[in-house]
């Protein structure tokens, strides 16, 4: 039975060369085909490689002109300049890196800056701007949409100041800012002559609020209204 056995296996090939046999084959008719394979997979992870690297140096740029661009507003606000004047060095982090998170803030702060000097057609544009690149909820999502109520309360249009001053309430990040945000709404209120609604969110607000200077100024309209 031993001998029978022995015999087999000397006269049947070896499974184990007829696969190594096979996958030779294979790559000697198709080693082109391999080669051009491995050389594009070889190519995309460079390619993988330097876009990470362009977009981090990319990034680490843009934010050096970023905190240039806030030391010059800085600057502008000490000196009792127009709010306008810090536009430019932002609006160039905007415009020489579009696409990264430096131009994000930035176009925040020229919202800001617009609607400081009053400009509140320019600081809406700038805050729609910023909606439009940014998405998801964070804290500078809310102050935008705070700055938004007030662009809309100062324009007159209290339906889209609201509507603004509420996304920035309902967000998950605008529990820090609850407080002034609530009293921007009581403010609307008050100009819509609903001083039932007013005193309602002011009483809220003064809830939320820990400035001993604002709680002054809230528990002071309160007794007006009420």
């Amino acid at each position: 039975m031993s001998n029978k056995a022995a015999k087999q296996e000397i006269t049947e090939p070896d499974k184990l060369q007829v696969l190594l046999g096979q996958v030779r084959d294979y790559v000697l008719t198709h080693k082109r085909n391999i080669a051009v394979a491995t050389t594009i997979v070889l190519a995309v992870f460079v390619l993988i490689g330097g876009w990470a690297y362009y977009r981090q140096t990319e990034e680490t740029k843009a934010m050096n002109l970023y905190n240039k661009a806030v030391m010059e507003t800085i600057r502008v606000r000490m000196a009792g300049l127009d709010a306008t004047a810090a536009v430019k060095p932002l609006q160039d982090v905007v415009e020489k890196f579009p696409s990264t998170e430096a131009a994000i803030l930035a176009r925040y702060r020229i919202g800001n800056a617009y609607l400081n000097a009053g400009q509140i057609d320019a600081a809406l544009k700038a805050f729609q701007g910023y909606l439009k690149e940014m998405s998801g909820q964070n804290e500078l999502t809310v102050l935008v949409h705070n700055g938004m109520g007030n662009c809309y309360e100062v324009k007159k249009d209290y339906k889209n100041a609201l509507a603004h001053y509420e996304m920035a309430l309902n967000a998950k990040a605008g529990k820090p800012f609850a407080g002034d945000i609530l009293a921007n709404l009581a403010r609307t209120y008050e100009a819509m002559k609903d001083n039932k609604k007013a005193v309602e969110y002011y009483q809220k607000s003064l809830d939320k609020t820990n400035d001993p200077a604002m709680k002054l100024i809230i528990g002071r309209k309160i007794a007006i209204l009420g």
